[in-house]
């Protein structure tokens, strides 16, 4: 039987009944598990703060959330940080003013009226040092090992100061620092987080030329210029409880014997990285091909035409750098010479296999390079074909005394 219309008196009477009101849906009516699953797809540190501050359900889905570390930021002088991949750029105002950046954590260093200290700008946490100037040269004839009886000390002249070309956090009770002395001689610095009185630097009739050191598994090791690599033994003063250097022995022979290469029109720089990856210990060599220009009064590096790069772990039970082709299913490497960090990533946006790196990270002073280092960027290495590509483009800044680096944060 066919269905007939109803009447239109029965029609109007419906349309003039009120509806009843649908409840306001809110974002915080979404389950936690589901703003879980959104947060792990934001892999930009800056993305996740602005997630959590949607409503408190999701400020609670962001702390109970497992989902991978955010990627790192990149600072840039003025105290603008950049969240890999590709965010807008974010002011961070604790940031601003730093001097340079320390080998590990989130530290940064600031010079004060009476010493320096450090900073971790996301908890604000500070650290005090002595001053650069505040320096006890320790004089060893050689490298064995000597106690206190045996070392000859002598303080910095009032108003000089030494230039700390690294600085790393290792523990509660150590800071270390590589210290440039006279000429190409360097010395490895040790005093206590909090101390204000003195760095300890060990110098020895060697002129050491060390470019990068680093605190792996409790022990100190540093690297030179021919990438050999040294365990540093630290040792305390009974009297004062500071802690000093007692030897400095050589673990691994270098595998390269030149840190500088002139061809015609060409120079080649190598610049090393210590990297701690996995529980393993790593040595990535930045070869860079320097475009040559002639001048009147000099020869000027004026542009960077090529990078590439290559990736040692170190056998210490062979006393031996071994070549390796991959970091591993999930590992991304980010180099700066004042800090380095191995990451796991798990996100689409970045892929395998990759070196992230500062095109300007060369840190030498000398005029001959103002033409090439005046400005500079991020720039991304595939260890799968060799080719280069640039991450952030907008990214760019001066190079001058204090250098763009990374920060790690870590939820």
């Amino acid at each position: 039987m066919q269905e007939l219309d109803p009447p239109a008196a029965v029609v109007d009477s419906r349309l003039a009944a009120p509806m009843e009101a649908a409840p306001p849906v809110s974002w915080s009516d979404i389950p936690v598990e589901l703003a879980g699953l959104v947060l792990g797809c934001l892999p930009a540190h800056v993305d996740r703060v602005r997630f959590a501050a949607v409503c408190p359900q999701w400020r609670a889905a962001a702390r109970q959330g497992k989902v991978p570390p955010p990627m790192p930021m990149l600072l840039v002088p003025d105290g603008i940080v950049y969240s890999l991949p590709g965010s807008e750029p974010l002011r961070f105002p604790d940031c601003a003013g730093y001097a340079d950046a320390c080998g590990t954590g989130n530290w940064l260093v600031f010079l004060g009226e009476d010493g320096c200290f450090l900073r971790d700008p996301f908890s604000n946490a500070t650290v005090t040092l002595p001053a650069l100037s505040r320096v006890r040269l320790q004089l060893v004839d050689d490298d064995e090992m000597v106690d206190e009886a045996g070392r000859v000390w002598m303080e910095m002249d009032e108003g000089e100061k030494l230039d700390a070309s690294k600085i790393i956090f290792c523990s509660p009770h150590l800071i270390a620092a590589i210290f440039r002395l006279q000429g190409d001689l360097t010395g490895i610095a040790v005093c206590q987080p909090g101390a204000t009185s003195w760095w300890s630097v060990r110098v020895s009739q060697w002129a050491y030329l060390f470019r990068d050191i680093v605190f792996h598994q409790g022990k100190l090791y540093a690297l030179d210029s021919m990438d050999t690599l040294f365990a540093v033994d630290i040792c305390v003063n009974n009297s004062t409880g500071d802690p000093c250097v007692s030897q400095i022995q050589e673990v691994i022979i270098g595998f390269l014997h030149y840190q500088y290469m002139l061809l015609p029109r060409l120079l080649i720089v190598k610049v090393p990285y210590l990297v701690e990856s996995r529980g393993a210990l790593l040595v990535v060599c930045r070869r860079i091909d320097l475009r040559l220009k002639p001048r009147l009064d000099r020869i000027e590096a004026v542009a960077a035409e090529r990078n590439r790069f290559e990736v040692f772990e170190a056998n210490f039970e062979q006393s031996s750098w071994a070549q390796v082709t991959t970091l591993g299913d999930d590992q991304v490497l980010f180099l700066r010479q004042r800090c380095c960090r191995s990451v796991s990533v798990s996100h689409k946006e970045v892929p395998r296999d990759c070196i992230f790196f500062l095109d300007n990270d060369v840190d030498v002073d000398d005029p001959h390079w103002h033409g090439w280092a005046t400005s500079s960027s991020c720039s991304v290495y595939s260890m799968m074909d060799g080719k280069v590509s640039t991450t952030l483009p907008t990214v760019s800044w001066k190079h001058g005394t204090v250098f763009a680096t990374w920060l790690f944060p870590q939820g």
